[in-house]
């Protein structure tokens, strides 16, 4: 192998222990009190808590933006399904979960910057409304940016939990699929266009995805034999966004208002769906 091919091998290669390590203090200061702070919630208060979704999803989503979650859950039931088959056929290995958590830590590093993104565009937007709406708008749009707040450095727990099972590097260009890619790619390309509010999309599949049906990804994890500690990144994920999904449905109500708007969420629903059920597919190969 010449020097030069080695060198750039080396810099495909991503070091975990350096890469949590280089993190700033304040950064992993706010991982540590939020893992301290949801590993204080009982089961009592998660089964509460989604409770109450699937009941605000029934009496709480307005008609037009029922056209929104009713295709979006039937979509996530494809997912249940597709797991359920591959556990079936013995595919939910430690391999396979660690693909998976790569895939994890690859997308929700760009979380922030796209939900950034994403609340500029809102903003502006929302100076079109009348002053009622602009009021009541107002108020939806800074408790994304506070839920956007609170996704900084999640990509942090994907890979401690790979520690956890014994990887200490992988290397970026071959174990980062190319579903996970097109995921981020898809999604930036989206927010550079007009039809940016079909972000939203994106948004309210993957947080109604963890705050309902992760639960079942975590009891297959554990009857694989995944230990408990390595499934930070999943477990934490499924608590914030069983306590934001309130807020998506706010945030559905007012924005899908219109049959156009919902086509564009729905559409880009599609898009994130048929990659994240083709990474789960990759992994539990």
């Amino acid at each position: 192998m010449s020097k030069q091919h080695m060198s750039a091998t080396q810099l495909e290669l991503l070091d975990i222990s350096y890469e949590i390590n280089s993190r700033d203090e304040e950064t992993i200061n706010k991982l540590v009190l939020e893992s301290i702070r949801i590993n204080q919630i009982t089961l009592e208060i998660l089964v509460e808590q989604k409770t109450k979704l699937n009941e605000a999803e029934k009496s709480q989503v307005t008609p037009i933006a029922q056209n929104v979650t009713n295709y979006m859950l039937l979509k996530m039931q494809e997912i249940n399904e597709l797991l359920y088959q591959k556990k079936e056929q013995g595919k939910i290995t430690y391999n396979g979960y660690i693909s998976y958590l790569i895939q994890a830590w690859y997308c929700s590093s760009y979380t922030p910057e796209l939900q950034n993104k994403f609340n500029q565009l809102i903003s502006q937007y929302s100076q079109t409304f009348n002053e009622d709406k602009l009021r009541r708008g107002s108020k939806l749009i800074l408790m994304m940016e506070s839920d956007s707040n609170e996704e900084i450095g999640h990509e942090i727990f994907a890979l401690q939990d790979l520690q956890k099972l014994g990887i200490k590097q992988f290397n970026i260009s071959h174990d980062i699929f190319d579903e996970s890619k097109q995921l981020i790619t898809t999604q930036l390309g989206l927010l550079d266009q007009s039809k940016f509010i079909g972000f939203l999309g994106y948004c309210f599949y993957m947080e109604f995805l963890f705050a309902k049906y992760i639960d079942f990804q975590l009891k297959l994890l554990r009857e694989a034999g995944i230990p408990r500690e390595a499934q930070t990144f999943l477990f934490n994920h499924y608590v914030i966004d069983l306590s934001h999904a309130g807020h998506d449905i706010e945030l559905l109500n007012f924005f899908a208002d219109s049959d156009e708007i919902v086509v564009l969420i729905n559409e880009n629903i599609d898009v994130v769906h048929s990659l994240y059920k083709g990474i789960l597919t990759r992994a539990f190969n």
